[in-house]
């Protein structure tokens, strides 16, 4: 069977020189296209693709008109210019946006020259709906390794596969180790939706292994059509291997662990809703709070502290934690202090100097009823969830970095323990964000701990 690998792989090799005898770049919906010519496509890095078209306009005004449009507002990509090809074997591709630098000789056809970030295509004919996406892995990579351990044993001349149960749907992911490649796939369903589905299969990944992972190679199927790409795959570093939730001492022989883990995830990902009440396209907001601090890992000591410090208080208040109320305290403790803070409304309200002051003092005052990070974290080690020196690590940095104060830009015992304890916390965090996640629950998911 030809996989979408395999259709796809000779546009994705880095070098790859791409014949284009047709190219076409498009300005506005319904507006004729600049100019039509020919040329090539060279596959650049694992992120990028340049190209050079050789060709002139029809219409010199239309032609330059709309190469100006993105001035006019640079902060609208759908303002950039679009290109489409026709490759030496004849396939249509779609190359996407783009913003092309212009050169006019002397004589002869005008070259256009620039960047896309992806190639796709689009056939009709009769499909499987469904989702297929593929990840490289770099070789020298401990998630090889875990990867290697964890899938079964590949049966005949097939490779190593893996089914999991998410959400009433069922997940196969494939270990393709001699093309370095993860393929996962997910048939239709009204839980994994094709289009959705294609972004939400990654996240998982992003956050076990703390990389930047999104698929190089993409398949999205109706009964009808089937649409695919080859995208932007960041590389791996390993600055970052300190973000990834998956480590520890049984790293590499829990393997029911780990894909309960992803299992988790996945169903916390695809069950999650926006305030509207909408599925996501874009990345959850736990995702992106991995992606923050994964970019943060990158970056100096300090920029380490401030991300993971803000990005454990928003985990809290994923979890719904941050201003409910207090239940670090019995009913009469609550009650006392209740009346205390009427009691300071009221004189609040009858005093009569300036007012400025008075509704942040009742502000401030009504908090007390609320439990705030400090308290909610507090309450959470003493559950057990987290542990005193992560939350020591937090108290300890967190107004401390916020505020302008330094960490130690060298590396030292004291110091780094304080940074991998802050580390230590927002995973423990996500594991109590994920003990609410039912993965086996059709058609919903609990996503906080106020449900």
């Amino acid at each position: 069977m030809v996989t979408l690998v395999d259709r796809l792989r000779h546009l994705s090799e880095v070098g790859t020189v791409i014949a284009c005898p047709e190219m076409t770049l498009l300005a506005g919906d319904h507006d004729p296209p600049i100019v039509v010519g020919a040329g090539e496509i060279t596959v650049l890095t694992p992120m990028s693709f340049g190209y050079t078209l050789r060709g002139t306009p029809s219409d010199f005004g239309h032609a330059l008109r709309s190469l100006r449009r993105i001035d006019r507002d640079p902060y609208d990509g759908t303002q950039r210019e679009r290109l489409t090809v026709k490759t030496s074997d004849g396939a249509d591709l779609m190359a996407g946006w783009t913003i092309p630098k212009v050169h006019v000789p002397e004589s002869g056809a005008w070259i256009f020259t620039g960047e896309v970030e992806a190639l796709s295509f689009h056939e009709n004919g009769d499909f499987d709906p469904g989702t297929e996406v593929a990840y490289l892995l770099p070789q020298q990579h401990r998630a090889r390794v875990i990867l290697r351990r964890f899938f079964p044993p590949a049966l005949g001349d097939g490779m190593p596969t893996k089914s999991l149960r998410v959400l009433g749907s069922e997940v196969v992911l494939t270990l393709d180790d001699d093309a370095d490649l993860l393929i996962v796939r997910a048939p239709a369903s009204n839980v994994l939706i094709p289009c959705y589905a294609e972004n939400w299969l990654g996240e998982p990944l992003r956050i076990l292994f703390g990389q930047l992972i999104y698929p190089r190679f993409v398949l999205r199927q109706s009964d009808k059509w089937a649409m695919g790409w080859v995208r932007p795959s960041p590389r791996w570093m390993r600055d970052s291997d300190a973000c990834s939730l998956w480590q520890g001492d049984d790293e590499l022989v829990d393997a029911d662990g780990f894909w309960e883990s992803f299992r988790r995830l996945l169903a916390y990902v695809a069950g999650a809703r926006d305030e509207r009440g909408d599925l996501n396209f874009e990345a959850n907001k736990l995702t992106e709070l991995y992606v923050e601090v994964i970019q943060a890992a990158r970056g100096s000591r300090w920029v380490w502290a401030l991300t993971y410090a803000s990005a454990v208080e928003a985990l809290v208040k994923l979890l719904g934690l941050e201003g409910r109320a207090r239940t670090d305290m019995d009913a009469k403790a609550l009650k006392e202090l209740t009346l205390a803070v009427d009691s300071f409304h009221a004189y609040i309200d009858a005093w009569e100097g300036d007012p400025r002051p008075k509704e942040p003092a009742k502000r401030a005052a009504g908090r007390l009823l609320r439990t705030s990070s400090v308290q909610a974290l507090r309450q959470l080690v003493a559950d057990g969830w987290v542990a005193k020196d992560e939350f020591d690590a937090w108290d300890r940095l967190r107004n401390r970095v916020m505020h302008g104060s330094l960490v130690s830009l060298y590396s030292t015992a004291e110091e780094d323990k304080l940074l991998l304890d802050l580390s230590r916390l927002f995973h423990s965090l996500t594991r109590r964000l994920l003990q609410n996640v039912d993965p086996d629950r059709e058609g919903g998911v609990s996503n906080s701990e106020a449900e």
